[in-house]
């Protein structure tokens, strides 16, 4: 990647596990702060879902409480952006990703094991990306298991409160810069 390319990255959200069902851990605060924090590094941001289209989406409960916080902002924002409104409703399926594409993912929302014998799904995209050593940042659902392989070849971070999509976003950007800077990325 030559100093001029914009830096991509992906964010990837985990829809809920039923079908119609939106997942409890995802809502647009969790999103938006890191898109946000994302763009306004200067990057390319790609919204992706396992199938593609719209997510559905929790009710946003976390940031309700405190509308001058960071999240708060970042909603209000979002919902005032054509731009990323147009994103989230139109987001790319899993197949549709090339991870040399990104520098790095962060992923909202998921459960499980990491290291599943599964190929398919989100799960499986974010160990390619821990395989060929992209950094991951996981603001994850319920249960969320990540051994026996840990990063593998990667950089996982894992943070699972109110600050954490704003924190992981940020410690993203700056592992990303500085691979840059060493000719890394």
């Amino acid at each position: 990647m030559n100093e001029e390319a914009a830096i991509r990255f992906l964010i990837v959200i985990v829809e809920g596990e039923n079908e119609g069902a939106g997942n409890p851990e995802v809502d647009l605060a969790r999103i938006a702060t890191p898109y946000y924090a994302f763009k306004d590094f200067g990057s390319e941001v790609v919204i992706a879902t396992d199938q593609g289209g719209p997510p559905m989406l929790a009710e946003a409960t976390r940031c309700a409480h405190a509308s001058a916080d960071a999240a708060g902002d970042a909603v209000r924002r979002f919902r005032g952006d054509r731009n990323a409104r147009d994103e989230l409703a139109d987001t790319l399926g899993l197949a549709q990703i090339v991870i040399e594409d990104f520098a790095a993912a962060f992923c909202v929302g998921l459960s499980g094991s990491i290291w599943s014998d599964d190929d398919q799904g989100v799960a499986a995209l974010i160990r390619k990306f821990l395989d060929v050593g992209k950094p991951v940042a996981l603001v994850p659902g319920k249960h969320l298991f990540v051994a026996p392989e840990g990063a593998g070849n990667g950089l996982l971070i894992l943070g699972d409160n109110d600050c954490s999509p704003l924190c992981a976003a940020c410690a993203l950007i700056n592992v990303v810069a500085d691979r840059r800077r060493d000719g890394v990325v």
